[in-house]
């Protein structure tokens, strides 16, 4: 026997032929069940491990999904990979992550993998360039979570995202209900969410009849590093006593500088709730979003496209929960 056991060394001990072995590792219904036991049974006695990129190749499908994210350690897309991977689990589909870290050129070497690794299908939050995916992936089906291309890249695939100009809006209005006068803005520098979330500012704000000043409309820089200068430009120079945050890891700057800072009375709002928002000392609006929602609608909606190539994408809209803390 070879060092590495063979499907036919698994045949030879099973006492059936190779086709039966392969259809018994694959679950066929082709095969009794007292059969693939004893299949399975003769595998695990010599070790053998079925080659599923061979097979997926031959058949044209692996039942593995490619997710491309920015960052695995922001706790939003731990989340939402951790309800992929699951809904994608209970369906049989194994997924393949990888991070850009924002950076176009990281996520043009995932796609490229992805492809080379024979995944049936790709998840993708996109990096925001001028990527033209639809060059890049030919057949293979894809769909966009959380984010989109500029608007000027059209892709055939679908969009599932939180509806974040609803759901700034309401924040931001609630801290002028609470007695803000002056709310500023640090921003994403993600394209997509910054844009949605500067139109659901603007929105409350014109809504509550109050003039847009663009000097309290700031963005943070992809690494944060100017979080908490701006922190202070907008609530100590800019004479700010509200303040709606683009996202998670832009708040956790914010409140790193609020410990230097005597402001008792601020008005804080932000997207991406974080349960550990329930020690902090102070009153906070945020949207909490679907994740599970999203997660198991992105999987839905990849597998449909699996199973019907003529599927007329979609845009899918969620709505995001407002959460208050007083």
């Amino acid at each position: 026997m070879s060092e590495k056991p063979t499907i036919k060394d698994v045949a030879q001990a099973a006492g059936v032929s190779e086709a039966t072995v392969s259809r018994a590792l694959s679950h066929s219904p082709r095969v009794k069940r007292s059969t693939r036991q004893k299949v399975q049974e003769a595998a695990n006695h010599l070790g053998y491990r079925p080659n599923s990129l061979a097979r997926g190749i031959r058949v044209k499908q692996t039942h593995t999904l490619g997710m491309i994210i920015p960052d695995i350690l922001n706790d939003y897309f731990t989340q939402l990979t951790r309800e992929i991977e699951d809904a994608a689990g209970r369906a049989g589909y194994d997924v393949l992550i990888m991070n850009t870290d924002e950076s176009l050129t990281k996520e043009a070497h995932a796609l490229n993998l992805m492809l080379e690794k024979q995944v049936d299908g790709i998840i993708i939050a996109s990096a925001g360039g001028q990527t033209d995916y639809a060059k890049i992936l030919g057949a293979t089906p894809a769909i966009f979570v959380d984010r989109m291309p500029p608007a000027n890249i059209k892709t055939p695939y679908d969009r599932v995202i939180v509806d974040n100009v609803k759901a700034t809006c309401h924040i931001v209005s609630q801290l002028l209900a609470q007695g803000a006068t002056r709310v500023g803005i640090i921003n994403s520098a993600v394209s997509f969410t910054a844009t949605e979330r500067l139109a659901g500012y603007q929105q409350a704000l014109r809504d509550s009849g109050i003039a847009r000043d663009s000097a309290i409309e700031v963005a943070a820089r992809t690494d944060n590093s100017n979080v908490q200068q701006m922190t202070r430009q907008l609530l100590i120079n800019q004479k700010c006593d509200g303040l709606f945050v683009g996202d998670n890891t832009i708040m956790k700057e914010v409140l790193r500088k609020l410990t230097e800072l005597d402001l008792p009375h601020l008005q804080l709002g932000g997207f991406d709730d974080q349960l550990w928002f329930d020690f902090l000392p102070r009153p906070i609006v945020t949207a909490r979003q679907p994740i599970k929602q999203l997660g198991q609608t992105v999987v839905a909606r990849l597998l449909a496209h699996l199973a019907d190539s003529q599927l007329v994408p979609q845009e899918i809209r969620l709505d995001a929960k407002i959460i208050t803390r007083q």
